[in-house]
């Protein structure tokens, strides 16, 4: 008996040697950004970064490190001049003070530019020897000038970084394959971390470049002491909410699982707001908050979680609380938090809440993430309102000379660079952008009925519910655009039948009625709607028409190609 005891007291005293330290939501990271884009003027003060602490963020990463630069915020090393190395160091002492560790994110190598500072003249070579010395000496000097930073995170694309194409006229990169390249110059940037800050982490993004390249680069790479940043889709570059995101994207799932044999450790990242401030969509959707963070959690060998965007205290919203909520109870399932951060609206209202928010949820994924990166100009722009031109409707779309955009992303977006896409593609649109709306108008109805309960919270509410009901009316006036252009031409079409005539101007006056109820009935659409109604031929000859439009053409500005002397 006293030898059991013994045994006992023995399993008591040493286990917690053996205990596996579990961090927010059972992982071992949770980085942070004070601040925006769209807010990027956030103190560092104690009480803001105690709002961010409540949130699990056990790491902070030492700017907002955005392309546009807001607030003057540090991109590159190149930036760290002498106001930017006081500012850093006040806030490296203050994340100090208050218990956090931290990570600078730089990309490198920074492009070279034109005097004016737009024109690319060529990308700054990886495999030049002066330029390893650079970063060699500046990332070095940077360390040993501050030597309390945690963890180093770079990307080599995107935001004044970029890598020679092995297809191009550089002489030291022509036929080499770009794994080749950026392993052996993300090795050799680990080596100077290990030799100024020994045992550090070097954590690498690899942004816009291919699921094939970068699966490749985890293979060979030297694994001590580096780690892997993941988007929330290997094809999409930052939105987070389509069907291609986390577990489901099979590029994330690959290289998660190289980066796992390899005990290379990863972090990936979530957009708790969906750009809160750049797009019309507030903060209003939890489910998705605990959904990301699972998929995040259920990949063997994420070991932590990166908002991907920034926190402003000032404006946290229930994403906040389900985000607070889910760290603290990582076992909970998402009805018990759902319950939870609804609970302060009052007993009456919180399952109208609740309601609410999984409309606006749903109205997220019908929206058609996957036709154009550009998704602002589908409804979502700040200043869109339901209003729209009577010229014809068009579907902005982009793409970048970068691997992932002319591989992957390529894939997971319908239009990139097409200049005409079949009528069935805008069909398509209107009637995702009408699903989605028809969802929104129904959280919208949901907030109504919490207002009517009564709630303790009533102009929270009220504020959820404005917000959302501009989203909706955006992306209805949008749908209609869409449905409106179709109709106009099929009337053309079917103009010398008069039977077909009937069906079809008669589908064009019920959305143009829509039109003018979803815009309020303004002067503007209620005209077009009645001179529609007196001469339906005369007004498709000068709305909605695109005959006009046939013979334009805009420059193919990809035929430039920067000049490398």
């Amino acid at each position: 008996m006293k030898k059991y005891i013994l045994l006992v007291l023995l399993f008591i005293c040493v286990a917690p040697m053996f205990a596996q330290t579990k961090g927010p939501y059972g992982l071992k990271y949770f980085v942070g950004i004070v601040g925006s884009p769209s807010d990027p003027d956030i103190s560092w003060n104690d009480n803001e970064l105690a709002k961010i602490k409540e949130l699990g963020v056990n790491m902070l990463q030492l700017s907002i490190a955005w392309g546009g630069k807001p607030a003057n915020e540090v991109l590159n090393l190149e930036d760290l001049d002498a106001a930017q190395i006081a500012k850093w160091q006040f806030r490296i002492a203050q994340a100090k003070k208050i218990g956090l560790s931290t990570i600078a994110q730089f990309g490198i190598p920074k492009l070279l530019y034109t005097d004016n500072g737009y024109s690319i003249v060529q990308p700054a070579c990886i495999m030049n020897p002066e330029v390893r010395s650079k970063y060699a000496k500046l990332l070095g000097d940077f360390l040993d000038k501050f030597p309390d930073v945690d963890n180093i995170l770079v990307y080599t694309y995107d935001q004044n970084a970029w890598l020679c194409s092995e297809f191009g006229p550089c002489p030291r990169c022509s036929g080499i394959p770009l794994d080749e390249r950026l392993t052996s110059f993300l090795d050799f940037l680990n080596g100077t971390v290990q030799k100024h800050h020994p045992g550090a982490t070097l954590w690498w993004k690899p942004w816009e470049i291919s699921n094939g390249t970068a699966v490749r680069i985890v293979k060979n790479i030297n694994p001590s002491h580096f780690g892997l940043v993941l988007n929330a889709s290997s094809s999409n570059e930052a939105y987070p909410f389509n069907d291609r995101a986390y577990g489901t994207d099979l590029g994330i799932k690959r290289t998660v699982q190289v980066a796992a044999d390899r005990d290379i450790p990863v972090i990936g990242e979530f957009d708790y707001t969906f750009y809160k401030g750049y797009y019309l969509f507030g903060d209003f959707f939890p489910r998705f908050v605990y959904e990301q963070l699972q998929d995040w959690k259920n990949l063997k060998g994420v070991v932590g979680v990166k908002e991907y965007f920034g926190f402003a205290p000032s404006q946290f919203s229930v994403d906040a609380a389900m985000l607070t909520a889910s760290m603290k109870f990582p076992d909970a399932s998402l009805d018990e938090l759902l319950k939870d951060i609804a609970a302060p609206y009052g007993k009456e209202a919180s399952s109208y809440m609740m309601d609410a928010w999984e409309y606006v949820a749903r109205g997220v994924e019908a929206f058609p993430w996957d036709v154009t990166y550009l998704i602002g100009q589908l409804g979502l722009d700040k200043n869109s309102d339901g209003s729209h031109s009577w010229d014809p409707v068009t579907i902005s779309n982009g793409t970048w000379n970068t691997p992932a955009w002319k591989t992957n992303r390529s894939a997971n977006f319908m239009l990139t660079n097409d200049s005409k896409a079949h009528p069935w593609l805008f069909e398509d649109m209107g009637l995702h952008l009408e699903d989605a709306s028809d969802l929104l108008y129904k959280a919208v109805d949901s907030f109504d009925k919490a207002i009517a309960a009564g709630s303790p919270k009533k102009d929270d509410i009220k504020m959820q519910r404005e917000s959302i009901a501009k989203v909706a009316r955006a992306i209805r006036g949008k749908s209609l655009h869409f449905l409106e252009t179709l109709a106009a031409q099929d009337a053309r079409l079917v103009g010398s039948d008069e039977k077909q005539w009937l069906i079809v101007t008669k589908r064009l006056e019920k959305l143009l009625e829509n039109d003018a109820a979803n815009q309020g009935n303004t002067a503007e659409v209620v005209s077009k709607l009645n001179e529609f109604k007196k001469d339906p031929k005369a007004w498709l000859q000068t709305n909605l028409n695109p005959l006009a439009y046939e013979s334009k053409c805009n420059i193919d500005w990809n035929i430039y190609t920067p000049y490398a002397k």
